[in-house]
């Protein structure tokens, strides 16, 4: 018989395989190449979620104003601004107009720049002109109280030292708001105010729709700033429904126009409509 042994010192060899520069090259290309087709659409996701978090702010606004006519039909027409002084009639008369017009009640200003911090005014010569309907809103009152109870926190604050309702200087910090200046492209000194807390979190409105303003046709002359006004609109332009809609709007255009119900009230480019009556509310929007 014969016994074929193997020794127990018997190598056996493996061979080691790994990645060649030219694998991981082509792994990175297309890493590269998946990253820059999802990050646009994780920010444009992300994005959206803020502005639709931004829109239902207007949608608690106008909640807040539609409680307070519940309780009393009469409810926003009670401020100093329609019910006291000489003038107090033609002010009462230029409210009810308003809110029953195309355009709306324009409250206040919201003021945005690419580089620079949101800034709340009461009127503004590029959008408003002259308008004193920010004075409904007092130190006191359903408008005042409506502002805060909906997030906008420091936005009565600033409007009525702006407008004159309430004394006290701008040009330093508040309890709700914060005051800068800043020097602008002319050598001139300006002075922003801004809420301490941020009313909106989306970049839309707070920066704008990009960096470039020079494209902005809905601003007319004005090429520094893009401005937006906060409107109040009977629903449908009708008093007696006891109900009021909101909406951004930039210079010129109507929250809603009784010949197609359709209004003008910024879209953002993710199709978010800052109008509480809907897409339809945007349908007529320019940027």
């Amino acid at each position: 018989m014969y016994i074929i042994s193997m020794h127990s010192n018997s190598t056996f060899k493996t061979r080691k395989h790994g990645f060649t520069l030219i694998e991981i090259m082509v792994v990175i290309v297309i890493m590269g190449v998946l990253a820059s087709v999802a990050t646009p659409k994780l920010l444009a996701y992300s994005e959206r979620v803020k502005e639709k978090a931004d829109m239902m702010k207007l949608y608690y606004l106008r909640d807040a104003l539609n409680r307070a006519l519940i309780e009393n039909e009469s409810a926003l027409y009670q401020s100093d601004f329609v019910t006291k002084g000489n003038n107090a009639a033609d002010n009462l008369k230029k409210l009810k107009d308003k809110l029953a017009s195309e355009t709306g009640v324009d409250l206040f200003v919201i003021e945005m720049h690419p580089n620079r911090e949101q800034n709340i005014q009461h009127n503004h010569p590029s959008i408003n002109s002259g308008s004193e309907m920010s004075k409904i809103i007092g130190s006191t009152g359903v408008w005042y109280d409506a502002l805060d109870e909906a997030g906008f926190e420091g936005v009565a604050d600033i409007v009525a030292l702006r407008n004159g309702t309430r004394k006290g200087s701008l040009n330093k910090d508040g309890e709700t708001y914060r005051a800068y200046s800043y020097t602008d492209d002319n050598g001139q000194t300006q002075y922003r105010t801004t809420p301490k807390n941020p009313i909106f979190m989306s970049k839309l409105l707070n920066r704008g729709k990009n960096d470039d303003l020079k494209n902005i046709t809905s601003q007319g002359s004005n090429k520094t700033n893009y401005r937006l006004t906060l409107n109040f609109q009977w629903t449908g332009g009708d008093e007696s429904s006891h109900s009021v809609e909101v909406a951004l709007l930039p210079a010129g255009a109507k929250m809603r126009k009784k010949s197609n119900k359709k209004g003008g009230a910024i879209m953002s480019d993710n199709g978010v409509c800052f109008s509480t009556y809907g897409d339809i509310g945007c349908a007529e929007y320019q940027y």
